[in-house]
């Protein structure tokens, strides 16, 4: 099958371009044992998946308002720590897709609920050009984060972008019914065949969007 061509593809960041499983491992794991609670490496892909305030409560972390401003406090740490940069890894196919999709003269962004700083620092770090990205949306540049579709309707209006031949790609269900509702193509990233029976559009590595 043919793949559909689009003028603006919106990337999520964490399990899509960049593998920040080891990453967010060390930043969850410090973060969780500041307020007293230790998790497991299996914890992890649940936690990069779901919101912060969500992902917390899930843990049986303290319900306080103090204990949940340490924990958000110590993720903006770590993330920022050289640590934290050093083990994000690229997906083998992100640079020659990234650069093939720009050669097409398609535009390019990235809707994540990290932190727009650290994706800035991780894309410099691991020299994925930080110059083929038209928008970069991140926690702080929408009023809700995903699912809501708040963070892809911010980048199609920095962009002054309709939404027709739009795509949202990414690695989780937030990521499909974030893109769905606002109203652009969302395609699921499966690397691990996770999803076998969902019915969005599924790709098993970037690659496939050249096709």
């Amino acid at each position: 099958m043919q793949m559909k061509q689009y003028d603006l593809y919106l990337f999520d960041f964490d399990g899509t371009l960049v593998d920040t499983y080891e990453s967010l491992t060390y930043v969850f794991g410090g973060s969780f044992e500041a307020v007293g609670v230790k998790i497991s490496p299996n914890d992890v892909p649940q936690l990069m998946r779901s919101s912060l305030r969500a992902g917390y409560d899930t843990m049986g972390a303290p319900s306080d308002d103090e204990s949940y401003k340490e924990y958000v406090s110590m993720i903006i740490k770590l993330l920022d720590d050289e640590e934290s940069i050093r083990l994000s890894k690229a997906y083998e196919e992100v640079k020659k897709v990234l650069h093939e999709l720009k050669e097409k003269g398609a535009k390019l962004g990235i809707v994540t609920s990290n932190n727009k700083k650290h994706v800035m620092q991780v894309i410099n770090h691991l020299d994925l050009g930080d110059h083929l990205f038209d928008v970069i949306i991140g926690n702080g540049e929408a009023k809700r984060t995903k699912p809501n579709p708040d963070p892809v309707l911010a980048a199609l209006e920095a962009l002054n972008f309709e939404k027709d031949r739009v795509c949202y790609v990414g690695d989780a269900l937030d990521d499909m019914r974030c893109g769905a509702s606002a109203g652009v193509s969302p395609i699921l990233v499966d690397r691990y065949n996770e999803y076998p029976n969902e019915d969005y559009l599924k790709i098993k590595t970037l690659d496939e969007l050249l096709k």
